[in-house]
């Protein structure tokens, strides 16, 4: 028993020094290993994807494996590139356009502007002397209010030309990246079945086993997960779409696009750019639009907040507490990043634990622990007996407990 326990408690440890270390790699190497093996784990999660339709098709057609995956990868960049280049062209006209009628959109807002400030002096006159001070903090207030709305506008279209800037630089780096994707997705989707054996060849038939579990867990959950989430903003998108030529919003896809892109990040929407919006239209005069944008804010609102969490839920096979835990856990450490990704790692990282693979690490925890506890507990005091007192002793008789002063014999009566 003795070397038992020592044999569990120096596994343990081998197991906890190993953790440590692969997270200390994980945390010194990842990014750097993540960026060079990415363009290969995306074709590789493609040819997992393919598999299937390939099996199917050589099946049915009879020929070669490779040609089908050839055919289909090429297909599907082709498809994705069409659809890349005629929403990139219109978003970029639409917004080289927005860029050009900037300074048109902030002399139209200097006279509104001017025109409220105006109103709102003629407004606090009628106060009395008294309520100056009152008077010159409202129009401060008013003058800071506006500053800010052009701060923001201005720092709104440096973004805009930086982030052109930073894509025009990145082109070279992103078609090689793009070339090397394309290149590993036809290799990898033709040659996947021996890859895959390879593998499970090293892992061996328990590792085949939780690979496999793990994959099915993959596909159900955080690919249900992504689904979910594209079908909600692509939906909001054309609903946003829709109801901006209704409005007559300029400038609308690039404006859908970046809504879009606010959908797709759970619990987060579109609300915090269609709700301050349509405040400021309010507040500007603009009451139809104004209140236009709040009432499809509103639908968004309601149409998310009945279906999110029950699509997810069933998307993912979690409940929509866990979903919405991952969620707010992942904002306050890393936040909107960590609020996209903290589900997918949570969901892995659950599907990956009910396949077994840590059972016998958690056996080993759960006997050391019961050990360290075994060995620290206080012994339990026993129950001393005192002596009855006198006078109050009891005897049986025939089965019962009878006190001496009832009993018969010397004494008594």
């Amino acid at each position: 028993m003795q070397e038992e326990r020592k044999r569990i408690y120096l596994r343990l440890l081998c197991e906890t020094a190993a953790a440590v270390a692969a997270v200390a790699l994980c945390w010194a190497f990842g990014g750097k290993a993540l960026d060079i093996l990415m363009p290969f784990l995306l074709a590789f999660v493609m040819a997992w994807a393919f598999n299937p339709v390939i099996q199917v098709l050589q099946r049915h057609l009879r020929l070669t494996r490779k040609l089908f995956s050839f055919v289909l990868v090429l297909a599907l960049y082709a498809v994705l590139l069409g659809l890349f280049l005629l929403f990139a062209g219109q978003v970029v006209s639409q917004v080289l356009d927005l860029v050009g009628a900037t300074p048109g959109i902030l002399s139209q807002l200097q006279g509104v502007y001017n025109r409220f400030a105006e109103e709102m002096r003629g407004l606090l006159a009628l106060l009395p002397p008294e309520y100056d001070g009152l008077r010159v903090e409202i129009l401060n207030l008013l003058s800071s209010a506006w500053e800010t709305v052009r701060s923001l506008i201005a720092q709104g279209l440096s973004a805009v030309v930086s982030l052109t800037s930073n894509a025009a630089l990145a082109l070279p780096g992103f078609v090689i990246f793009l070339t090397v994707l394309v290149l590993a997705s036809c290799i990898i989707t033709a040659d996947f079945p021996n890859l895959r054996e390879n593998i499970y060849g090293y892992l061996g038939s328990r590792g085949r086993n939780s690979l496999r579990l793990m994959g099915h867990s993959f596909r159900t959950a955080v690919l249900g997960f992504f689904r979910s989430q594209l079908i909600f903003a692509l939906g909001d998108m054309a609903l946003i779409l829709v109801a901006f030529f209704i409005i007559d919003v300029p400038y609308p896809l690039p404006i859908a696009l970046a809504l879009c892109f606010l959908d797709f990040i759970p619990f987060f929407g579109a609300g915090t750019v269609l709700v301050p919006w349509g405040a400021i239209c309010i507040v500007l005069g603009f009451t139809t639009m104004g209140a236009q944008l709040l009432i499809l804010y509103a639908i968004l609102y309601v149409l998310r907040r009945i279906f999110e969490p029950r699509v997810l839920g069933g998307a993912t096979g979690f409940s929509s507490l866990q979903m919405l835990f991952s969620m707010y856990a992942g904002m306050k450490l890393y936040g909107v990043a960590g609020l996209v990704v903290a589900p997918v790692i949570w969901i892995t990282a659950v599907n990956f634990l009910r396949t077994g693979i840590f059972n016998g690490v958690l056996a080993d925890i759960r006997f050391v622990v019961g050990d360290i506890r075994a060995q620290t507990a206080r012994p339990v005091p026993t129950k001393t007996t005192e002596p009855p007192a006198p006078g109050a002793r009891e005897e049986r008789r025939g089965g019962a407990r009878v006190p001496r002063w009832r009993r018969g014999g010397k004494g008594a009566d």
